[in-house]
């Protein structure tokens, strides 16, 4: 493999097009308009679509890029004391880990690598510090953690993940590895498919195969249900099915923590407090609410005092078997006191945006958090490879 110092120009990607949209959405146009290599231009576009929320156009428009470039820089800072070699494939931000929300200001450069099953790993690309693996785990890019990890151990650079441990974070592997713990659970997880659901027995949640932030994700509690959420999902062909961990509180609220590893250390980056059993930051409008707000800023600051010594094992041996550098979890405590994984995944997003006047504590708890990070890169590229 041979390192190269190309000249790359900064793409402005989701983080720091944050400080841009919308009031500067037309000198964004301008910028990508004026822009002679192709492969920036579609890459320019594609950070705009996806940062206004259109999906699918900007897949299409990632795809146009591919084809002329697999390399793009997206943190540019003139004298960098740390470069980062992003490891991607093909996708927006739900299957590969946008970095850049935990780097940005940090004088750290951030290239992203996107390979493909025709990458030439032989081929010039831009010298770095540490690599780190980011693209998260699905069928779809089975392919590639593969072939990425066929070249690892080769690398010559401190890389940073592993395809081994990424492939565990499926959900029905995930309950397969951890099925046998005594000190947490893991919901039940099976993958089905849609001619074998009839003969499952009801309730049971479903979800479609590779789908996150609750896409499609429904309890089943009758047969009609069954029947209406498959007339929903007709071109489906393999979903998750799993058990239903009611982790509900004596008000009736549902809570989920996310939970980063870093280096295998955890630290908390938000609660979310809900009506729904589908606990979703976003959805459950803490904004709204300040008893919500008070509670996930007390649940922070507590977080190493209070809740550690309660299930920091359990973490402890998620992050040994895992045995990844960075993973965010999706956990939660059932009305039993049962800490609960839901969800793994190396891919998932932390950032510190939520707007400081109405979370004026989570600043400071995410800037541990990024410290972390960076600890964690700074000395894994000061050792040996």
């Amino acid at each position: 493999m041979t390192l190269d110092n190309p000249a790359l120009a900064p793409v402005r990607a989701s983080r720091e097009l944050l400080n841009f949209l919308p009031g500067a959405l037309q000198s964004l146009l301008e910028d990508m308009a004026s822009e002679a290599d192709m492969g920036q231009k579609f890459m320019k576009m594609f950070f705009i679509l996806q940062s206004l929320q259109m999906d699918e156009f900007s897949l299409e428009i990632q795809a146009k890029a591919l084809q002329h470039r697999s390399v793009f820089r997206i943190l540019a800072p003139a004298h960098p004391t740390l470069r980062v070699l992003a490891v991607m494939g093909p996708g927006n931000m739900l299957e590969n880990a946008p970095l850049d929300f935990i780097l940005f200001n940090k004088n750290i450069q951030l290239d992203l690598l996107y390979v493909s099953t025709a990458t030439v790993f032989f081929a010039d690309i831009p010298d770095h510090d540490v690599a780190i693996l980011a693209l998260g785990e699905s069928s779809k890019n089975k392919p590639l953690l593969e072939l990425i990890e066929s070249h690892r151990h080769n690398w010559p650079r401190p890389f940073l993940n592993h395809t081994q441990g990424i492939l565990k974070c499926a959900r029905d592997s995930l309950y397969a590895l951890f099925k046998n713990e005594a000190s947490f659970k893991v919901p039940k997880t099976k993958r089905i498919s849609a001619r074998q659901l009839a003969s499952e027995r009801i309730p049971f949640l479903i979800r479609p195969i590779d789908t996150h932030a609750g896409e499609n994700f429904e309890k089943i509690d009758t047969p009609l249900a069954l029947e209406a959420y498959l007339e929903k999902n007709k071109t489906v062909q393999d979903f998750y099915l799993s058990e239903f961990i009611d982790c509900s509180q004596s008000d009736g609220l549902y809570r989920k923590f996310r939970i980063a590893l870093i280096d295998k250390q955890p630290y908390i980056c938000h609660l979310a407090i809900s009506n729904h059993w589908v606990v979703h930051y976003i959805a459950a409008h803490m904004e709204l609410n300040p008893a919500k707000r008070a509670e996930e800023e007390k649940f922070m600051a507590e977080f190493e005092t209070e809740f550690l010594p309660q299930h920091g094992g359990a973490l402890k041996i998620i992050a040994e078997k895992l045995g990844l550098d960075y993973v965010v979890l999706d956990c939660s405590v059932s009305m039993a006191g049962t800490f609960v994984l839901f969800e793994a995944d190396n891919g998932a997003w932390i950032h510190d945006t939520d707007p400081v006047d109405i979370y004026p504590y989570k600043q400071p708890v995410m800037a541990r958090a990024f410290s972390a990070f960076v600890e964690m890169l700074t000395s894994s590229a000061r050792k040996p490879r």
